[in-house]
């Protein structure tokens, strides 16, 4: 798996660092996933379909703010900020099947009671939860597809879209910990690809693309496909670049 050696290499011979050390594009990956290396089907894309408490049972953040395509990599590091660095993604059965399966099942239960004991929180304190969300859902029409006018009213952290009452049996949850794919910390490069040296001069023959350069384009957000998006241009830029300088 990726221990940023290339990349330290790097940056300890002169390359300059670009990027936030402290950002990565990190998702809510299935707690019982391997430690490395699980891969995206361990990934879990249900957050929009139902609510995410921390180990106490509460809320922490809003679950529709944004489509899931330019949301999903904040998730890991919302969970990494919260105890133990572990989360549950909980909904109930109309959800179950409007969203890609993950590699494990869900922990379900016939009762939000019930199925806060399997996940070892508080029964009381989920099911105070899970009523204070239900209570707060403004009726409207559920659209996956659209910013809909399904939200709640009077809760902190709101629901802004999809939300809709957790009350249909039988009730489900995803236990979630933070997965990192790539840090934002990687080389500066020029328009032609190539590395930028301390010195401020492009290196004579290295060149970059794909996530060890996204410091050059990413900040604090992530749309989906961005990753493999400067893969394929600045690789193409970079072969271009390279082909050019071994023909001269």
């Amino acid at each position: 798996y990726n221990r940023g050696t290339v990349l330290r290499m790097l940056l300890d011979n002169g390359v300059q660092a670009v990027g936030d050390p402290t950002q990565c594009h990190a998702v809510a990956i299935d707690a019982r996933a391997p430690r490395f290396d699980g891969g995206i089907i361990t990934r879990l894309d249900c957050v929009v379909f139902g609510v995410v408490l921390n180990n106490v049972a509460e809320r922490f953040y809003d679950e529709g703010e944004d489509f899931w395509p330019k949301r999903y990599a904040i998730w890991g590091r919302l969970v990494a900020g919260q105890p133990d660095q572990i989360a549950y993604i909980v909904f109930d059965a109309r959800s179950l099947t409007s969203f890609m399966p993950s590699l494990y099942p869900p922990i379900s239960a016939p009762t939000i009671a019930e199925l806060a004991g399997k996940l070892g929180l508080d029964p009381q304190r989920m099911d105070a939860t899970i009523n204070g969300f239900n209570a707060a859902v403004v009726p409207g029409t559920f659209d996956p597809t659209v910013l809909d006018d399904c939200r709640t009213e009077g809760l902190s952290p709101p629901k802004s879209h999809w939300a809709r009452p957790i009350d249909t049996a039988p009730f489900y949850a995803y236990p979630v910990r933070p997965g990192i794919t790539f840090t934002y910390l990687g080389t500066r490069v020029n328009r032609e690809a190539r590395m930028l040296m301390q010195d401020g001069k492009p290196a004579a023959n290295m060149f970059a693309a794909g996530e060890i350069m996204a410091g050059n384009v990413l900040g604090r957000g992530y749309a989906a496909g961005i990753g493999m998006t400067i893969g394929s241009v600045f690789g193409r830029i970079a072969g271009q670049t390279a082909a050019k300088t071994v023909r001269n």
